[in-house]
């Protein structure tokens, strides 16, 4: 038998006599995708936090991602949530400070964050 417990951070479970287990998890990093560019890094403890945010901010931001087609029609864009790879979570590290946040998350554009990046890099000297 399951015990609901495990299910949720924070929540404590008696486990023998005086002993409590309490479990919390570390947020997760992840990317959305918008017609298959990765564009937005941001953390959530969950996959389903996660898709609702994302659901929230591509409908406040829909007259920017919408496209025409020739005749007039709109586009709506392909929309995906997935873990970040490597390289974007490096992203999300350098450029988290300052990123703006949505809904109480801090939600970095990787493009911004490439730029700031290579901007320090520029400041570095280069070992060959």
């Amino acid at each position: 038998m399951s015990d609901p417990t495990l299910r949720r951070p924070g929540w404590a479970r008696q486990r023998d006599e005086g002993e409590v287990l309490v479990l919390s998890f570390s947020p997760s990093t992840f990317t959305l995708e918008i017609d298959g560019k990765p564009t937005l890094v941001f953390q959530t403890k969950w996959q389903g936090d996660a898709d609702e945010l994302c659901r929230d901010w591509v409908k406040s931001h829909w007259d920017q991602l919408v496209s025409k087609d020739r005749y007039g029609n709109d586009l709506p864009p392909i929309v995906k949530v997935r873990m970040a790879r490597s390289t974007e979570k490096s992203a999300y590290d350098a450029a988290a400070e300052s990123a703006e946040p949505f809904r109480d998350v801090k939600m970095v554009r990787l493009a911004t964050a490439t730029e700031q990046q290579n901007e320090q890099d520029r400041g570095k000297p280069h070992i060959r």
